[in-house]
């Protein structure tokens, strides 16, 4: 009888042992810690990108007084050059942690859906603007200089975007999903390099 009850306590210790021989809550744990650090670097790199292109810092520091000011400041005179770029890193930085943390409780083929979906946006947002920016140059035979905003550009980017979205096969998208951490910082940093380009060609 003794004999029958170890038995069963070994089998069901084996039953809570997944293929790499660990618990499953330390597999669990590991899963999530691995989806935040994955997503978190995506959403950080996109985030930044993004905050730099619409000028949203979370503060502005001005080092030549010496000041820090919520959000966007433009300086006063006096005041020297500000620094917007520790006020970018901040924002995304909290919205990598909200972007992480989420990815953490939802359902992995949702995850992995809309991690396709708002990499997609992140190419085709700022396409849109160009392509605008381009017809507006060059072939708009009226006054169009309302399509020359982002928020414009917004609309054909999302359309776009859930039509791609839609078509992906969940098994790309499955594939895709570690991936997107080392296209995205590299495609940002192109994006971030174009759009400085002339502060440095000054």
């Amino acid at each position: 009888m003794t004999q029958t009850l170890d038995a069963g306590r070994e089998f069901s210790q084996l039953d809570s042992v997944d293929a790499t021989g660990a618990p499953r809550s330390m597999t669990q744990t590991g899963t999530k810690s691995e989806t935040f650090v994955i997503a978190f670097g995506i959403a950080f790199t996109l985030g930044y990108t993004v905050f730099q292109m619409l000028n949203w810092p979370l503060f502005t520091y001005m080092p030549a007084v010496g000041r820090t000011y919520f959000w966007l400041h433009r300086p006063l005179t006096g005041e020297g050059p500000p620094m917007y770029w520790y006020g970018w890193i901040v924002t995304s930085a909290i919205n990598a942690f909200v972007v992480g943390g989420i990815a953490t409780i939802i359902p992995e083929n949702w995850l992995h859906r809309a991690t396709v979906f708002f990499c997609v946006l992140a190419a085709l947002w700022p396409a849109a603007l160009a392509g605008l920016r381009i017809f507006i140059l060059y072939w708009a035979t009226f006054d169009a200089d309302f399509l020359n905003s982002v928020w414009v550009a917004a609309i054909p980017g999302l359309v776009g975007t859930a039509v791609i979205t839609y078509y992906v096969p969940t098994r790309l998208a499955e594939l895709m999903w570690t991936r997107w951490l080392l296209v995205v910082p590299v495609i940002c940093l192109v994006v971030l390099g174009y759009t400085l380009l002339p502060w440095f060609l000054r």
